[in-house]
């Protein structure tokens, strides 16, 4: 059972990743609200899950894999209508430098001077770089290589000055960029772990959170350049970086995930 959920999830990964390259989902454009999706898996937080707006609906455990039910919001469309937490406890370390969040690096110093970021409140900055730095400006080329190697376990990706360098990445590279340039700026920022479950396909998915005091976490999904998330976007886990995440995709079993209420 472990072997072929891990073999599902590699494929969907690397499928899904390429279909973001060529556009966007069509699920982003349906305006819907709120949605309800199922899905099985071995590895979520729930205090992740469960985090406006967000909700967990329902749990049913099966051993070593639980079944989750889990409302979704359309933060995109529906911005002004969002509710978003405003938890603020142990912030601080969302502003720290980590292995694959070295924002310290002279590369990632240089973008944040070439943007003007430092000049910049946390919503304009964020959407600063959602603007400059997404799959459409061609800024990062996608590697289907680390892909792979990232579905495997094998590695967590390159850290962020690496992607400037190299150009390439997948998802979680934009996540890393996106985290690493508002670090920078003393704006605190989430590296977030989830699936996208859409009516077109399905995948593991990283994005990103950042705060804002007024607002509260407030989701972004670097990769396609949104400010706030689809319906679609399912939060699993949240983390300084990838690696603290507590993802393990060596032994992830993910599957059975469906729309429910589409």
């Amino acid at each position: 059972m472990k072997k072929k959920a891990i073999i599902f999830f590699s494929i969907f990964f690397i499928l899904i990743c390429l279909f973001l390259i060529i556009k966007k989902f069509d699920g982003y454009h349906e305006k819907k609200y709120t949605v309800d999706i199922q899905l099985d898996t071995n590895q979520f937080d729930l205090s992740v899950v469960d985090c406006i707006p967000q909700k967990l609906i329902d749990i049913t455990d099966f051993g070593t894999v639980s079944r989750l039910t889990i409302r979704c919001k359309n933060s995109f469309d529906d911005f002004s209508k969002t509710k978003f937490s405003k938890n603020n406890k142990d912030i601080e370390k969302y502003l720290q430098e980590t292995e694959y969040i070295d924002f310290y690096n002279s590369v990632v110093i240089d973008l944040s001077r070439k943007l003007n970021l430092s000049e910049l409140s946390p919503m304009d900055c964020a959407k600063a770089v959602l603007q400059n730095i997404n799959q459409s400006t061609g800024f990062i080329e996608y590697d289907s290589q680390l892909a792979l190697q990232i579905s495997s376990g094998i590695t967590y990706g390159y850290p962020a000055s690496e992607v400037l360098k190299k150009s390439k990445g997948t998802c979680g590279e934009f996540a890393n960029v996106f985290v690493a340039l508002m670090r920078l700026n003393n704006i605190p920022c989430k590296y977030i772990q989830g699936y996208m479950i859409t009516p077109n396909g399905q995948s593991i998915h990283a994005w990103a959170e950042f705060y804002d005091e007024n607002i509260g976490w407030i989701p972004v999904d670097p990769q396609v350049g949104m400010f706030g998330v689809s319906p679609y976007h399912v939060k699993m886990l949240e983390g300084v970086d990838f690696s603290k995440t507590g993802a393990d995709f060596s032994s992830l079993m993910f599957g059975n995930a469906k729309i429910i209420n589409n």
